[in-house]
C-alpha cells in the first residue's frame, strides 16, 4: 500500500512517514517546504515538492497512492491573526483541492491531523471531543472548517 503524506517534510509528517516506512508501507511525501525541510524526508521516501493550491501538483502526487495522511497546512497561531486570508486559502482551499483530487483518483482513505485550537480556550481540562468548538483565531477556525468539510465528504 502506498500512502501520500502531505506536509511530510515537517516534524509530525516526517515522523509519520518514518513510522509508515518502518512498517513496510510505500510512502510519498508532498510538501511545499514553507516550514518543513526536504532534509527531514527519509531515504526511500518519494518526495514531491508542491502546493495544496496547485491541483495539478496534487493530482500528480496522488498517482499510485491508496491512502492519504494530511498534515500539510499553515499552523502558526500568531501568523493566523496577522494573515487570516492565508490560513483560509491554504488550510481550507488547499484541503478542498486535495479532497477533490482524491475523489478524482478514487482514493477514499484519509487521516487528517486537526488541532485542539478548534476548541479555543478550554473550559475544562483535559479537553473532551464533546466540548464546544470556539476557535479564537484563524488557525483554529480554518481547522474547524476543514473538519466539517471532511465530515461532509465522508458522508458522500
Amino acid at each position: 500500500m502506498r500512502v501520500l503524506v502531505t506536509g511530510g517534510a515537517g516534524y509530525i509528517g516526517s515522523t509519520a512517514a518514518d513510522i509508515l516506512m518502518s512498517q513496510g508501507y510505500e510512502v510519498s511525501v508532498f510538501d511545499d517546504c514553507s516550514t518543513g525541510h526536504a532534509d527531514n524526508v527519509a531515504t526511500g521516501v518519494t518526495f514531491i515538492q508542491g502546493s495544496l493550491l496547485n491541483r495539478g501538483e496534487i493530482a500528480q502526487s496522488l498517482k499510485g497512492c491508496d491512502a492519504v495522511m494530511h498534515f500539510a497546512g499553515k499552523s502558526l497561531v500568531g501568523e493566523s491573526v496577522e494573515k487570516p486570508e492565508l490560513y483560509w486559502s491554504v488550510n481550507v482551499g488547499g484541503t478542498r483541492n486535495l479532497l477533490d483530487e482524491m475523489r478524482a483518483a478514487q482514493i477514499s482513505k484519509l487521516i487528517f491531523s486537526s488541532s485542539a485550537a478548534t476548541y479555543g480556550e478550554p473550559e475544562v481540562l483535559p479537553i473532551l471531543e464533546t466540548a464546544s468548538n470556539r476557535p479564537t483565531n484563524a488557525y483554529g477556525a480554518s481547522k474547524l472548517a476543514v473538519d466539517a468539510m471532511i465530515t461532509d465528504e465522508a458522508r458522500g
